[in-house]
């Protein structure tokens, strides 16, 4: 919306109101819309709510809006600043910091995006699993199993458990297309790690008691709607060490991390050794009196 138009809108924003706009504060040519104390509101500032397909109607319901909540707002503040006057400095300093640490975040943010390498190699990742073991002990159990899920009334079901209590590779086809055909969830033989929480929100609870997970052979539940089948492969237990694939990508990052503090923390000296030898930063000593 052209800034005339926005002035006619603000003229009947005007009438809406059954007021006059003052002329006490005209800024720049601008009558004021509200005022609140000794602060105003002018039409250049809220000239970019609106747009060219906004109708007139909403266009004076938004304006009218915005100004309502401008008041509401700018009262609450002048009644807060004259109740907090002991801790204005205090607040002004926790907003300088804040702000500070924004910038600081934000530079820091943009500065990594274009100098902080991210490629970890292989032979990298697995130099820090096996050099630093401690920090790769498991807080709860972990497990590699294949499961299936498929709904009560199947009638096949019988092939699957065959299929399962025996070498799940050995009919790995026949698994795929029964399992596409008839399966709500499934995985085979997964080489992929899965902690119990993980586990907690894919299987029935049912299926972990007694700790039936830590049991050797087929372990199976029907409920109301479904069958359930889980054959475990490989548990590692809690205060073990992870195995390597468990822990992968978590290497990496750490890998990444220490990248970034190393670069981020060499970068700022390079600042600070630059600032003194420009003369842009100085430290003023005062001189020992003579004794």
């Amino acid at each position: 919306m052209q800034f005339s138009n926005l002035k006619i809108l603000i003229t009947l924003l005007c009438l809406w109101f059954f007021t006059a706009c003052s002329n006490e504060k005209i800024q720049n040519g601008e009558e004021p819309l509200a005022r609140v104390y000794d602060k105003y509101l002018y039409p250049s500032n809220i000239q970019n709510l609106l747009s060219e397909n906004i109708n007139p109607e909403d266009s004076l319901k938004i304006v009218e809006e915005y100004i309502d909540n401008w008041i509401r707002h700018n009262l609450v503040l002048k009644i807060a600043e004259d109740n907090l006057q002991s801790r204005l400095s205090e607040i002004e300093k926790q907003a300088k910091d804040y702000k500070e640490s924004l910038l600081i975040y934000a530079y820091e943010k943009q500065w990594l995006s274009e100098n902080l390498d991210t490629l970890v190699n292989d032979d990298s990742i697995q130099a820090y699993y096996l050099n630093h073991p401690q920090e790769f002990i498991l807080k709860q159990d972990i497990f590699r199993l294949s499961y299936a899920i498929v709904g009560k009334t199947i009638k096949s079901y019988d092939s699957l458990r065959t299929w399962f209590s025996k070498d799940i590779n050995e009919f790995r086809n026949e698994l795929e297309v029964y399992c596409l055909n008839n399966c709500r969830n499934y995985i085979f033989d997964s080489q992929n790690w899965f902690s119990e929480d993980a586990l907690f929100k894919m299987l029935p609870l049912q299926i972990f008691e007694n700790k039936r997970l830590h049991t050797t052979g087929i372990i199976e539940h029907t409920d109301e709607t479904n069958k359930y089948i889980v054959k475990v492969h490989e548990i590692y237990s809690a205060g073990t060490e992870a195995p390597f694939e468990y822990v992968q990508n978590d290497v990496r990052q750490i890998i990444i991390g220490k990248r970034k503090m190393e670069i981020l923390k060499n970068n700022y000296q390079h600042m600070y050794s630059e600032g003194f030898k420009k003369a842009e930063a100085e430290i003023f000593k005062k001189e020992k009196p003579a004794e």
